[in-house]
Protein backbone atom coordinates (compact mmCIF):
# COMPACT_ATOMS: atom_id res chain seq x y z
CA UNK A 1 0.00 0.00 0.00
CA UNK A 2 1.49 3.49 -0.89
CA UNK A 3 -0.09 6.93 -0.04
CA UNK A 4 -1.45 8.96 -2.76
CA UNK A 5 -1.46 12.47 -1.10
CA UNK A 6 -0.52 14.11 2.52
CA UNK A 7 -2.65 13.73 5.20
CA UNK A 8 -6.19 15.92 5.07
CA UNK A 9 -9.57 15.90 6.77
CA UNK A 10 -13.07 14.13 5.60
CA UNK A 11 -16.25 13.96 7.12
CA UNK A 12 -19.47 13.03 6.47
CA UNK A 13 -22.70 10.05 7.49
CA UNK A 14 -21.77 6.61 7.75
CA UNK A 15 -24.24 4.79 4.93
CA UNK A 16 -22.76 1.64 5.23
CA UNK A 17 -20.65 -0.80 7.49
CA UNK A 18 -18.58 -3.36 5.20
CA UNK A 19 -16.41 -4.43 7.98
CA UNK A 20 -15.81 -4.09 12.15
CA UNK A 21 -13.69 -6.12 14.04
CA UNK A 22 -15.04 -5.98 17.56
CA UNK A 23 -11.62 -7.61 18.84
CA UNK A 24 -9.31 -4.64 17.22
CA UNK A 25 -11.78 -1.85 16.30
CA UNK A 26 -10.85 -2.33 12.37
CA UNK A 27 -13.78 -1.12 10.45
CA UNK A 28 -14.21 -0.41 6.76
CA UNK A 29 -17.16 2.36 6.54
CA UNK A 30 -18.89 3.64 3.15
CA UNK A 31 -19.36 7.32 3.69
CA UNK A 32 -21.34 10.07 2.27
CA UNK A 33 -19.22 13.13 2.38
CA UNK A 34 -20.41 16.29 1.29
CA UNK A 35 -19.51 17.05 -2.40
CA UNK A 36 -18.64 14.38 -3.51
CA UNK A 37 -20.81 12.45 -6.14
CA UNK A 38 -20.31 8.68 -5.01
CA UNK A 39 -19.93 7.48 -1.59
CA UNK A 40 -16.18 6.85 0.07
CA UNK A 41 -14.22 3.61 0.88
CA UNK A 42 -12.95 4.96 4.58
CA UNK A 43 -10.66 2.56 6.46
CA UNK A 44 -9.32 3.43 10.03
CA UNK A 45 -10.81 1.74 13.61
CA UNK A 46 -12.98 2.87 16.59
CA UNK A 47 -14.10 0.54 19.26
CA UNK A 48 -18.01 1.69 18.19
CA UNK A 49 -19.40 2.36 14.83
CA UNK A 50 -22.79 2.30 13.56
CA UNK A 51 -24.69 3.82 10.14
CA UNK A 52 -25.92 6.87 10.77
CA UNK A 53 -23.23 8.53 12.33
CA UNK A 54 -21.32 11.32 11.29
CA UNK A 55 -17.85 10.44 10.73
CA UNK A 56 -14.17 12.92 11.84
CA UNK A 57 -11.63 11.52 9.80
CA UNK A 58 -7.78 12.72 9.06
CA UNK A 59 -5.91 10.31 7.14
CA UNK A 60 -4.52 9.92 3.33
CA UNK A 61 -5.89 8.49 -0.12
CA UNK A 62 -4.79 5.06 -0.89
CA UNK A 63 -4.78 3.31 -3.89
CA UNK A 64 -5.51 -0.59 -2.97
CA UNK A 65 -4.68 -3.24 -5.68
CA UNK A 66 -7.36 -5.60 -4.76
CA UNK A 67 -9.66 -2.84 -3.37
CA UNK A 68 -9.14 0.48 -5.24
CA UNK A 69 -9.30 4.10 -4.45
CA UNK A 70 -9.41 3.99 -0.09
CA UNK A 71 -9.34 6.74 2.46
CA UNK A 72 -7.30 4.99 5.24
CA UNK A 73 -7.93 7.08 8.33
CA UNK A 74 -4.82 7.94 10.87
CA UNK A 75 -7.91 9.24 13.34
CA UNK A 76 -11.64 8.68 13.24
CA UNK A 77 -13.80 10.06 15.53
CA UNK A 78 -17.56 9.00 15.62
CA UNK A 79 -19.91 12.11 16.42
CA UNK A 80 -24.05 11.15 17.17
CA UNK A 81 -26.28 11.35 14.61
CA UNK A 82 -28.26 15.21 14.51
CA UNK A 83 -30.02 14.86 11.62
CA UNK A 84 -33.24 12.94 10.82
CA UNK A 85 -31.76 10.89 8.13
CA UNK A 86 -28.98 10.30 10.30
CA UNK A 87 -30.62 9.35 13.83
CA UNK A 88 -33.17 7.30 11.22
CA UNK A 89 -30.26 5.52 9.47
CA UNK A 90 -28.80 4.61 13.92
CA UNK A 91 -32.04 3.65 15.36
CA UNK A 92 -32.76 0.89 12.45
CA UNK A 93 -28.84 0.00 12.01
CA UNK A 94 -29.76 -3.11 14.48
CA UNK A 95 -27.47 -1.69 17.17
CA UNK A 96 -31.08 -1.37 19.43
CA UNK A 97 -32.98 -4.91 19.44
CA UNK A 98 -36.27 -4.46 18.02
CA UNK A 99 -36.24 -1.47 15.89
CA UNK A 100 -35.80 -1.52 12.88
CA UNK A 101 -35.71 0.30 9.85
CA UNK A 102 -39.06 0.84 9.30
CA UNK A 103 -39.95 1.18 13.16
CA UNK A 104 -36.92 3.52 12.99
CA UNK A 105 -38.92 5.62 10.31
CA UNK A 106 -42.47 5.51 12.37
CA UNK A 107 -40.23 6.93 15.53
CA UNK A 108 -38.42 9.89 13.70
CA UNK A 109 -41.55 10.61 12.10
CA UNK A 110 -43.24 11.19 15.73
CA UNK A 111 -40.44 12.20 17.90
CA UNK A 112 -38.11 14.26 15.42
CA UNK A 113 -35.01 14.77 16.96
CA UNK A 114 -36.47 14.32 20.32
CA UNK A 115 -36.42 10.68 19.80
CA UNK A 116 -33.19 10.02 22.19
Amino acid sequence: MQATSPQEKLSGVIERLTFHSQETGFCVIRVRVKGKRDMVTVVGASPSISPGEFVECVGFWNNDRQHGLQFKAVTLNVVPPSTLEGIQKYLGSGMVKGIGPHFAEKLVHAFGENVF
